[in-house]
């Protein structure tokens, strides 16, 4: 075996924000609950016993600024602290406000975007369903920001800027680009993407080995941190 056989492998930790503000004034930012997520989440990647990372990312959003500063701050206490983390908006989710508007000013009742609005969990994932299958479709193509391909591309982009890399990477990002790279991973259609993209919940831990050829799964949406008996109502979807 050579010396490159050896190298330990590439593994890309993808992780969601924490609980946003849904329905809310102000979506970029996260939650009481979030907040809470947010503590255990650094507190059990602290304790986790692996490499350490050598490189770390987050989005531009705020929602991953929130999620991440108890992070960096958990590993400094602890006196191991993190690389500076990258900022980098191709992490960043799709815009999923104006795609709702988009979709809700055409298919949407009235009455399901008001329960969507008042948190009804129902209601929430069949307005974002839709949305997304909408988008998905290129329906929403002339009054959204960013086509459902190009943020495909974006994704795709920021994944192979990862390439290089030659350890452990953490990344803090948003349910779509977490369900691009398991995509790729998988081989998946868009229509499973977007199966695996509704399934994603606040701070879930999904896994990748990054090699030179493709991504490989390791671990899908996990929530160790909230494993406690009276940690397990905080976990949440939206």
């Amino acid at each position: 075996m050579t010396g490159a056989d050896r190298r330990p492998a590439n593994r890309v930790r993808l992780v969601r924000h924490a609980q946003a503000s849904f329905g809310s004034a102000d979506y970029d930012r996260l939650s009481a609950r979030g907040e809470a997520q947010a503590q255990h989440l650094a507190r059990w990647l602290v304790a986790e016993s692996r490499r350490p990372y050598c490189l770390v990312v987050r989005g531009s959003m705020l929602r991953h600024a929130q999620t991440f500063a108890p992070i960096e701050q958990a590993f400094a206490d602890a006196g191991r602290p993190l690389p500076a983390a990258l900022i980098d908006p191709a992490w960043n989710e799709f815009d999923h406000e104006a795609i709702l508007r988009a979709y809700a000013a055409v298919h949407q009742d009235p009455g399901e975007l008001a329960k969507a609005r008042g948190g009804d969990w129902n209601a929430i994932r069949s307005l974002l369903l839709g949305a997304l299958q909408a988008w998905r479709a290129g329906t929403l193509d002339p009054v959204v920001p960013e086509s459902w391909s190009a943020f495909a591309a974006r994704i795709a982009s920021a994944r192979a800027a990862l390439a290089g890399v030659g350890g452990d990477a953490l990344i803090v990002s948003s349910g779509g680009a977490i369900s691009r790279c398991a995509q790729a991973a998988l081989d998946l259609d868009d229509a499973r993407m977007i199966e695996l993209n509704m399934s994603l919940r606040n701070t879930g831990l999904s896994d990748f080995h990054s090699g030179a050829e493709r991504w490989r799964m390791l671990s899908w949406n996990e929530l160790p941190h909230l494993a406690a008996p009276g940690d397990q109502q905080l976990a949440s979807h939206y």
